[in-house]
């Protein structure tokens, strides 16, 4: 074989590596992207299908706290709350979030990346009430694990409006 045939071919197995090298590249940039923008905008994706039934109250938990942080209801009704977290059991302390308020009689507990739906009869006590979750990220010590629950009297009309 020629030097001339021999240096042809080495340049095609250095152009072969290249494209090759490019193309690994390029799959590890898509795949570190991916990752981010999933752990990025996960809450998104995970999101309960829909919206919620008339009369029923989104709730969100997470490591940041709870979604809305108002919720304002109607003392001696009847309240239904999808309640849901993405959060993994890892994250979570006994892999729950909780939802606890002693002075409405609300100690729910919630497992890591799951949705349900409690039914709570508001007691007929108007005032603004601390719930909390007891779980995690300092649990009831910390500031971003708190939400409000305002319970209006009921001659009150209630606009369900969140803060």
């Amino acid at each position: 074989m020629s030097r001339a045939a021999v240096n042809r071919a080495e340049q095609r197995r250095q152009a072969r590596q290249t494209r090759v090298r490019g193309l690994i590249f390029g799959a590890i940039i898509v795949a570190v992207l991916g990752i981010g923008g999933v752990l990025a905008f996960g809450d998104f994706f995970g999101r309960p299908s829909g919206p919620a039934a008339a009369g029923v109250i989104d709730v969100q938990s997470s490591m940041a706290g709870f979604e809305p942080s108002e919720i304002r209801v109607t003392a001696g009704e009847t309240v239904e709350l999808r309640w849901w977290t993405q959060d993994a059991s890892p994250h979570l302390q006994g892999g729950v979030h909780t939802m606890v308020a002693p002075d409405l009689g609300l100690d729910e507990a919630l497992p890591a990346e799951s949705t349900r739906l409690v039914t709570w009869t508001v007691p007929d006590k108007p005032g603004t009430y601390d719930v909390y979750c007891e779980t995690c990220c300092g649990g009831k010590d910390s500031p971003a694990m708190h939400g409000k629950i305002v319970v209006e009297p009921a001659s009150a009309s209630v606009d369900r409006t969140r803060v």
